[in-house]
C-alpha cells in the first residue's frame, strides 16, 4: 500500500473501515463541517498491518486523523474527539466551563470502559484461551456492558436532556450514540431495552435525524437508522477488530 498520505494535501484526512470506531470521529466532524479526506484501510487485505500504516497507529487500529499542523497523527478515539472539539471551540465545555470535568469523566468512561468492555466481547478469544473461559468472560462482560449503559442512563437523567450534559451537544452524545449501535449489532443482534433506558433511546432518535448524521449514514453507506433497531451490515470476519 502506498500514498497513504498526500503531503500537497493540508486538509484533515481521517483513516478508518466501514462501522468502525471513525464512524463516532466521522460523526463529529460532519457535525462541525470540517473539510476532511477519508482514505478506507481494508482489514480483509490486512492493510492495517502495513510498514506504513503502522507508522500512523503502532497498534494498527482505526481511527486515526492526520491534522497537517500537527507533529504527528493521532489515534484513539476520545482523543481525537476532545482534540477536534477543542480545536473548533464546539462540541465540549470550554476548558474551565464548569461542566468541563463532567464532560472529561464521561468522555474518558465511555472510552476506557464502555468501549474497551465491548471491543473484548466482540473477539475474547484474543484474550483468553478455550471455550469455557471465553464463554465466561462473555458473561461477565455482558453484565459490565448494562451496567455502563445504566450509568449513561443516569448521566442523562441527571443532566435534564435532551443531551448527555443537558441543552448542549457534545461530542459525548455521539460516542454515547454509536455505542448504543453496536450494542444492538455486535457480536450478535439483540434489542436495546427501552424500559431500561428511556432517556438513551430519546438521545438517539434525536440524533439520528440530524443532517450531519445522515450524511455521515450515507458516506459509510449504513442503510436505515443508524442508532436505534439499526441494520446489521454486511462486513467480513476482519472488519469488527476496529469497532
Amino acid at each position: 500500500m502506498t500514498d497513504l498520505l498526500d503531503p500537497a494535501d493540508n486538509s484533515l484526512c481521517l483513516y478508518g473501515s466501514f462501522d468502525s470506531a471513525n464512524l463516532i470521529v466521522r460523526f463529529a466532524l460532519e457535525e462541525l463541517g470540517l473539510p476532511y479526506r477519508f482514505v478506507e484501510i481494508n482489514r480483509a487485505n490486512r492493510a492495517n498491518r502495513s510498514a506504513e500504516y503502522l507508522k500512523f497507529n503502532p497498534q494498527g487500529l482505526m481511527p486515526v486523523l492526520v491534522d497537517p499542523s500537527q507533529s504527528a497523527p493521532l489515534f484513539e478515539t476520545a482523543g481525537i474527539l476532545l482534540y477536534l472539539a477543542d480545536r473548533e471551540g464546539r462540541l465540549a465545555p470550554e476548558p474551565r466551563a464548569s461542566d468541563r470535568g463532567a464532560f472529561l469523566t464521561w468522555l474518558f468512561f465511555m472510552s476506557n470502559t464502555l468501549h474497551s468492555d465491548m471491543r473484548v466481547s466482540f473477539r475474547p478469544q484474543r484474550y483468553v484461551e478455550g471455550d469455557a473461559s471465553c464463554n465466561a468472560l462473555k458473561v461477565g462482560l455482558e453484565s459490565r456492558i448494562r451496567d455502563g449503559f445504566d450509568h449513561l442512563e443516569t448521566c442523562a437523567v441527571k443532566s435534564g436532556g435532551p443531551y448527555l450534559l443537558g441543552a448542549e451537544l457534545s461530542v459525548l452524545d455521539f460516542y454515547a450514540a454509536t455505542l448504543c449501535r453496536w450494542f444492538q449489532l455486535y457480536p450478535h443482534q439483540r434489542e436495546f431495552d427501552v424500559e431500561r433506558w428511556p432517556k438513551l433511546v430519546a438521545l438517539i432518535e434525536l440524533l439520528q435525524q440530524r443532517e450531519a448524521v445522515l450524511r455521515a449514514q450515507r458516506l459509510e453507506l449504513i442503510s436505515g437508522t443508524a442508532f436505534l433497531n439499526p441494520v446489521r451490515p454486511d462486513l467480513d470476519e476482519a472488519a469488527l477488530t476496529g469497532v
